[in-house]
């Protein structure tokens, strides 16, 4: 059946892809969603691996499993958005030294903060710093190139945009 599948696609493109993805859409969801444990994240990773597959499609050999490749292209796809998450939290700790900070409201449940509206109280130079620096994991010299800049100006920035976000985790300025 795979082979079938393969050919067709290899053929036909477009107008087979749809059964393409009946087909495999349950097992890269399941994939996706044991690993990530998150509905949402699992969904992405399907559209994502689906969106590789067919931007790919040409350079699958016939002679491959059509299983194992999309098993695997939905494996690097999960694989990425992990690590992402993991950036994340990385520059979480990084600020707070902290694994998490639960930030509490009046007649709130505890909730967890958004990196991005923290981000947003730096200048727009020290926010790309800390985005290369910790959630792309550029060097500081590969920051300056990019930047265009000294790396003692790119260890200023970092410094200084790491003293801003801490006053505001431990103030709770959001």
């Amino acid at each position: 059946m795979d082979e079938k599948i393969l050919e067709i696609l290899i053929q036909n493109g477009m107008e087979n892809f749809e059964e393409f993805v009946r087909r495999y859409e349950r097992m890269v969801y399941g994939i996706a969603y044991r690993f990530l444990n998150n509905h949402q994240d699992a969904e992405d990773v399907t559209q994502e691996t689906f969106l590789i597959a067919f931007r790919k499609l040409k350079e699958l050999k016939k002679s491959g499993s059509l299983n194992a490749w999309v098993y695997k292209i939905a494996l690097n796809a999960t694989r990425e958005v992990m690590r992402k998450k993991q950036r994340k939290k990385k520059l979480m700790d990084n600020i707070t030294h902290q694994p998490r900070i639960p930030i509490t409201s009046v007649g709130e449940s505890v909730t967890m903060i958004d990196i991005n509206v923290i981000l947003d109280k730096l200048s727009s130079q020290q926010k790309k710093v800390i985005e290369l620096r910790y959630l792309k994991e550029l060097k500081i010299k590969e920051i300056s190139k990019i930047l265009g800049c000294t790396t003692g100006t790119v260890k200023t920035h970092i410094f200084r945009g790491l003293k801003i976000l801490k006053g505001v985790m431990q103030n709770g300025d959001l």
